[in-house]
């Protein structure tokens, strides 16, 4: 377990439980909403966050936790070799 995506509807504790998963295997946490909000809310354009995503899956270690965008997230989990 290296790449680990979480997913789930709004509400269903994905951020809880990928926190404890972070502590637990000392994987590297990645809020999708951090990369594809701005602080206040705004949008980051969308080349910008997709950029920002395909060098995340390069990584070799990561839990991602949100859906991000239709587009990147069956490319997430094509990549990821734990589905939560």
């Amino acid at each position: 377990m290296k790449r680990v995506a979480v997913f789930g509807n709004a509400g269903a504790g994905k951020s809880t439980l990928s926190k404890r998963l972070a502590e637990i295997t000392g994987l590297p946490l990645v809020p999708l909403d951090l990369m594809q909000y701005r602080p206040g809310g705004a949008e980051v354009p969308h080349a910008e966050f997709k950029a920002a995503h395909d060098h995340l899956l390069q990584q070799e270690q990561w839990i991602v936790d949100g859906f991000g965008s239709l587009d990147t997230v069956w490319q997430r989990l094509d990549v990821a070799d734990t589905l939560v």
